[in-house]
C-alpha cells in the first residue's frame, strides 16, 4: 500500500497532462514554487508580535531544522531545543532573518544528567568554547560537564551523549555519531574526500567563509578513530574479556565466503574427497603489485601511528620492516625472463621523497577478495623479499592441501621460494 500511496494522484487532471513529461507539467506551476520560496524568506502567515507558545514575549526566532515555521521568543526557543542543540536558529530583524545560535540565546547542555536536569557542580568546557560538528554544520555549543562525585570522565560523558570527542584529554571538539556514520557511507558510495565533505559543512554553517575555528585536523582524527572502532565492534572485539589488545593478526579481515575455509564452509570429510573432487577444496591466490599507490614521506610513526597491529589486511608493520632490514644487504637475483622487467627494474624505481613506491597484494584469485595480512608497502619496486613476506604471512594457519598461485613473474619468483 505504501508504494501505491507514493504514486501521484491523477484525479481531476486533464488526459493530455497525464501523458506529459513531469518537468513540462511543473513549468506551469513554476511561479507558485518561486513565490513560496520567497515567502519562506519572510514571516509568512506568522505575523503575530508575541510568542505563539508563551503568548507574552516578542516572537523573533525561527528554527531552520524543525518542522515548524512559527516564531518563538528566545526562552521558548531554548526550551524547545534542549534535545536538539545543533539546530540552526534565525532571528527576525523587522525586515529579514539573520543567523544566530542557541548558545547566544542561552542554551547550555548539561552532560551526565537527564535532559533538562541541572548539576550541582557543573564544569564548563575549556574556555567555554566547545565546537560540535553535525550533519547540518559546525556549531558552537555551551557545554557543562558533570562534576558530581560519581561523575564519569569528560570523554565518557560526551560518548554517552552520542558525541565523539576529538581528544581524550580536555576535549573541546566533538562530532556526532550520526555525522561520522553519514560520512563513512558517503565516502564509500560517492568517493567524496574528507576535505570536500568538511568544507561543505563549513559552507552550510557560514557560506561567507568567516569561520575562523578550523577543525579539519580534528575531524580527520575522529573519522580515523571511528572507522577503527567500527571494525573492532563488527568483529566482536568489544565482547572479548581480554579486550582489544587480544586481537590476533588478520582477525579483523573479511574472509572470502566462497573460498574454502576449514571449519566454516567445508564438509567434515573434505580431506577424504576423491582426487576428482579435490579441486573443490583448493585455494586460488593471485599476487601482484600496484605502483600507483604511492605514499609520500611526509610524516613519521610517532606523528601518524598505526591504530591496528596487522589486525586486518596489511601486515604488522614493525615485524615487516624488521624483516626487510635483516635482508637489506642481500642482492636480488636478476630475472632471465625477457618479458617482465618488474624484477630487474626494482632498484631503479624512483623512491626519492616516498615512504612507499607502491603496494603488493595477495588476493583471492577467483573472487577478488583481499587476503588477511596479504597487503604491504613496497619500498623499491616489486622485490622478492617483500612479496615473499606477504605470501607466507597470508598463508599462516592455512591447512588446505592444494594451493594454486597466479603471479605474472612466477617463472622467476618460484625458483628459490621453497
Amino acid at each position: 500500500m505504501d508504494a501505491i500511496d507514493d504514486v501521484p494522484s491523477t484525479d481531476n487532471v486533464p488526459a493530455t497532462s497525464k501523458r506529459k513529461n513531469p518537468l513540462q507539467v511543473w513549468l506551469s506551476d513554476r511561479d507558485d514554487y518561486l513565490a513560496e520560496m520567497l515567502r519562506m524568506d519572510g514571516r509568512g502567515d506568522f505575523t503575530s508580535d508575541t510568542c505563539c507558545k508563551c503568548g507574552s514575549a516578542p516572537a523573533l526566532f525561527r528554527c531552520d531544522d524543525c518542522c515548524d515555521m512559527q516564531l518563538y521568543c528566545g526562552d521558548c526557543t531554548v526550551h524547545n531545543h534542549l534535545r536538539c542543540p545543533t539546530h540552526r536558529i534565525k532571528e527576525w530583524t523587522s525586515s529579514f532573518f539573520e543567523a544566530t545560535s542557541l548558545k547566544k540565546l542561552g542554551l547550555r547542555i548539561q552532560l551526565g544528567h537527564a535532559t533538562g536536569e541541572s548539576c550541582i557542580l557543573p564544569r564548563k568546557s575549556f574556555n567555554d568554547n566547545f565546537v560540535l560538528i553535525d550533519t547540518n554544520g559546525i556549531h558552537e555549543i555551551a557545554v557543562d560537564f558533570c562534576g558530581c562525585e560519581t561523575s564519569q570522565t569528560h570523554t565518557k560523558q560526551l560518548l554517552r551523549m552520542g558525541w565523539f570527542p576529538s581528544t581524550t584529554v580536555d576535549p573541546r571538539t566533538a562530532a556526532t555519531f550520526r555525522l561520522l556514520h553519514h560520512y563513512q557511507i558517503l565516502s564509500f558510495e560517492s568517493k567524496a574526500s574528507a576535505y570536500e565533505f568538511y568544507h561543505s559543512l563549513v559552507r552550510i554553517s557560514d557560506n561567507v567563509g568567516l569561520i575562523k575555528k578550523d577543525r579539519y585536523e580534528a575531524f580527520m582524527r575522529m573519522v580515523r578513530e571511528w572507522r577503527h572502532l567500527k571494525m573492532l565492534k563488527r568483529f566482536g572485539r568489544g565482547h572479548d574479556p581480554v579486550g582489544v589488545s587480544g586481537t590476533k593478526e588478520g582477525e579483523c579481515a573479511v574472509l572470502c565466503p566462497a573460498c574454502p575455509q576449514p571449519g566454516k564452509n567445508l564438509p567434515p570429510d573434505w580431506k577424504q574427497a576423491p582426487k576428482t573432487k579435490q579441486w573443490l577444496y583448493s585455494l586460488f591466490v593471485a599476487i601482484d603489485a600496484n605502483f600507483r599507490l604511492k605514499r609520500r614521506n611526509i610524516s613519521s610513526d610517532e606523528v601518524d601511528p598505526s591504530l591496528s597491529e596487522g589486525w586486518s589486511y596489511f601486515v604488522e608493520e614493525k615485524k615487516f620492516k624488521s624483516h626487510l632490514e635483516e635482508h637489506l644487504s642481500e642482492t636480488q637475483e636478476k630475472s632471465s625472463c625477457s618479458n617482465h622487467n618488474a624484477v630487474n627494474m626494482a632498484e631503479t624505481k624512483l623512491s626519492q621523497g616516498l615512504a612507499a613506491t607502491g603496494v603488493g597484494t595477495v588476493d583471492c584469485a577467483r573472487h577478488n577478495f583481499k587476503r588477511p595480512n596479504g597487503v604491504g608497502d613496497l619500498q623499491k619496486g616489486e622485490k622478492y623479499i617483500n612479496m615473499d613476506y606477504l605470501f607466507f604471512s597470508t598463508l599462516r594457519n592455512n591447512c588446505l592441501d592444494v594451493l594454486n598461485v597466479s603471479y605474472d613473474i612466477a617463472c622467476q619468483w618460484h625458483k628459490n621460494l621453497w
